[in-house]
């Protein structure tokens, strides 16, 4: 039993997997190089904030360094991934679908990572404007 030849993208398609590829692959690169450079100085901040100052510092500027560089290598990472999925189309032949669903599963963790922290960003948001009305209606009614 033979199985057939998969699904081949033309060369039109193939030229705008391409071109897609490389720019998702620089852009993760940058994200990559971003992070790991945000995780670094928040690692050092804080290293320098216990050993050296240990005063007028919130370590909490360093934490959402290190959360921050987290996020973007992350976000490279599977930029990244998802780059070389589409890579591959062009790269390889009759795996140009499996390639694809490939580099969509990866865009797909990226997007569910970004959808979450905006959902996040929106209640965190909702919950200090909530609370600025209740400060302020007190701080009205109190006067």
């Amino acid at each position: 039993m033979t199985s057939s030849p998969g699904y081949e993208f033309n060369a039109s398609q193939n030229e705008l997997f391409q071109d897609l590829a490389k720019k998702m692959n620089f852009v993760g690169f940058l994200l990559l190089i971003g992070g790991i450079l945000s995780l670094v100085m928040g690692i050092f901040e804080i290293v320098f904030w216990i050993f050296i100052q240990k005063e007028n510092n919130p370590i909490s500027i360093e934490i959402s360094n290190i959360i921050q560089g987290i996020f973007f290598m992350l976000i490279g990472t599977w930029t990244r991934k998802a780059a070389l999925g589409f890579s591959q189309i062009v790269e390889t032949t009759n795996n140009d679908i499996e390639n694809l669903m490939g580099a969509m599963g990866e865009l797909r963790k990226l997007y569910t990572l970004q959808y979450f922290l905006a959902i996040i960003t929106i209640a965190f948001i909702a919950v200090i404007f909530i609370f600025a009305i209740i400060v302020s209606f007190n701080a009205a009614s109190g006067s």
